[in-house]
């Protein structure tokens, strides 16, 4: 099977991304034109006639007529399709609602049509030709990747909702669903460790060449979890069975144990592996041969990056996902290197507004992408084939150069990402940029949670949640917290100056319990989060989140 993958993507990749390139040529020509077709077909909706859609004749026509939105905007033609009411945001029903909660929040329902499942996918085989140009041997072997189930229930109508990556997993070609080591109805299972284990128990019997996960912070746990099964894994792998004590549907057990023979020389290629690291099983010697792992690399996911040399292949490849969420997949990277991706103007129409500008923006306020300029921020709106029009990420994206005509674009964090009590406007990356650089060197491998800004008395504070391989001793959290401190205003004069004024209290490094943050993981994952999606911000103003955490023991300097 490998080998007809390999001869498809052989035969119709180049094409695939001539045809790509020949669209970043022409940007304004290329949104303008699916704009148009957009609203043309979708004119004769509750939304469209509400908004003229068949009376549009251009972009600029486009912003005058139509508002900028939110979720809670669009929700009541959501909800009235959800209950089987036709043409409220679209021409054809949703065959598919993607649930998210974004950062923080009630859930929201995002529609996915035919219409926008396929573009999606065509985006996909842009990216998948893109790195089988570079890595050849990404068929070689299986692919092992995370996902969340697909049907977390069903609407009024009958439409299932669930998670979009468990969605897109179960509707791939057959051809492609092959390449995968891991059958869909893995993902079903609500018991995470069962969950989990199976993964990687049906995975170490595999070659495997790719490991794709939106969020690096799974591929780090998939290793950590590898290495902590070695000993049940590796008696399955050479008996040809599952654990007996864990905890999932029968018929799903079943179904995996059909496929399963036992495998002694696998079992013992593997032990010989984990003796070289101390008995423990690592994806470095489970696959020698990995050749890529796809995941998100910009944002606030540095850290995790960071550490994949432990576990991984020495100089496996890293590629970046692309800009991608519920409601959109907004770029596609094309090689290895850094976060950035060309902006999908064949599957969206995009506009932009400067971040540095103050103020909500009007609705002519916004920019097209070819009026962006490198360099700068901006916040991103994106209108979709599935029924968002004007429809406000709260993302900033980064331009940082040019494919063609087309901008690259780089996510840089939620725009809810930003704390700011009194003027000093800490930014995500600031908190990342100052920790990275008070953790570097120190022997315990500090973790950072998350920020949290919280009123403290009468001052505000920024709490540091943070997880070590071993506490520190006293000296060493006040030496830690002081780094900090003096890292935080080198990342923000803002923050310096409100601290030197007394207006902003002093940080506290607060160190949790081992484990803590898988744990709360666990508990998102079991009360509905998407796993394959799973994110906090590492920088809040919500104080209830540090309450998710049993504290060790707080540091904190001099005020």
């Amino acid at each position: 099977m490998s080998l007809l993958v390999r001869t498809l993507f052989e035969a119709f990749g180049p094409s695939t991304l001539r045809e790509f390139r020949r669209q970043c040529a022409t940007p304004t020509d290329t949104q303008q034109k699916l704009l148009i077709q957009l609203l043309s077909k979708n004119s004769d909706t509750e939304y469209g006639r509400l908004h003229g859609f068949a009376d549009i004749s251009g972009i600029r026509d486009f912003q005058r007529r139509v508002p900028i939105v939110g979720y809670e905007d669009l929700q009541p033609y959501v909800e009235k399709a959800m209950s089987g009411e036709a043409r409220q945001l679209t021409l054809r029903q949703p065959v598919f609602y993607a649930v998210t909660s974004g950062t923080t929040g009630a859930s929201k329902y995002i529609p996915v049509t035919p219409e926008s499942r396929t573009v999606k996918s065509k985006l996909t085989r842009v990216w998948l030709s893109a790195v089988f140009r570079d890595h050849p041997g990404i068929f070689g072997g299986r692919i092992l990747q995370i996902a969340s189930p697909e049907v977390e229930g069903k609407t009024a109508s009958g439409v299932p909702f669930g998670a979009e990556s468990g969605h897109a997993y179960r509707n791939m070609p057959s051809t492609m669903k092959r390449m995968y080591s891991v059958p869909y109805e893995t993902y079903e299972i609500k018991d995470y460790e069962a969950k989990y284990y199976l993964l990687l128990r049906l995975a170490a019997g595999d070659s495997i060449s790719a490991i794709a996960s939106v969020n690096p912070s799974s591929v780090l746990l998939l290793a950590k979890r590898l290495a902590g099964h070695t000993e049940h894994i590796l008696r399955d792998i050479r008996d040809g069975t599952l654990r007996t004590d864990l905890d999932f549907d029968p018929s799903i057990r079943r179904k995996l144990e059909r496929g399963l023979r036992p495998d002694p020389t696998r079992a013992s290629k593997l032990e010989q592996a984990a003796r070289k690291t101390g008995g423990k099983l690592l994806p470095k010697g489970a696959w020698p041969d990995m050749e890529i792992i796809a995941c998100w690399k910009g944002g606030t996911v540095g850290q995790y990056l960071e550490q994949f040399d432990d576990f991984y292949p020495t100089g496996v490849a890293t590629r970046d996902l692309g800009y991608l969420s519920s409601e959109n997949r907004g770029s596609v990277p094309l090689t290895d290197e850094g976060d950035s991706g060309v902006l999908a103007i064949a599957t969206n129409f995009y506009e932009f507004f400067p971040e540095d500008v103050s103020g909500p923006p009007k609705g002519t306020d916004l920019l097209t992408a070819a009026e962006l300029e490198v360099g700068r921020r901006y916040f991103i709106y994106v209108t979709t084939l599935g029924g968002l029009y004007r429809y406000d990420m709260n993302d900033i994206v980064e331009v940082t150069g040019h494919y063609e005509d087309t901008p690259l674009i780089r996510f840089v964090q939620k725009g809810k990402g930003v704390v700011s009590f009194t003027g000093e406007k800490l930014y995500e990356t600031q908190v990342l940029t100052a920790t990275g650089k008070a953790f570097a060197g120190v022997a315990q491998k500090p973790e950072l949670i998350a920020a949290v800004g919280e009123m403290h008395g009468d001052l505000p504070r920024y709490l540091f949640l943070v997880e070590f391989d071993a506490p520190p001793g006293e000296s060493e959290g006040t030496e830690l917290v002081g780094r900090l401190e003096r890292a935080l205003r080198e990342s923000n004069i803002e923050y310096a100056a409100k601290r030197d004024s007394m207006r902003i209290g002093p940080p506290v490094l607060r160190v949790v319990g081992s484990g803590e943050f898988d744990a709360y993981r666990k508990r998102m994952v079991e009360q509905g989060r998407s796993d394959g999606q799973f994110k906090v911000l590492r920088l809040t103003s919500d104080a209830s989140f540090a309450r998710e955490f049993s504290s060790v023991c707080d540091y904190t300097v001099d005020s």
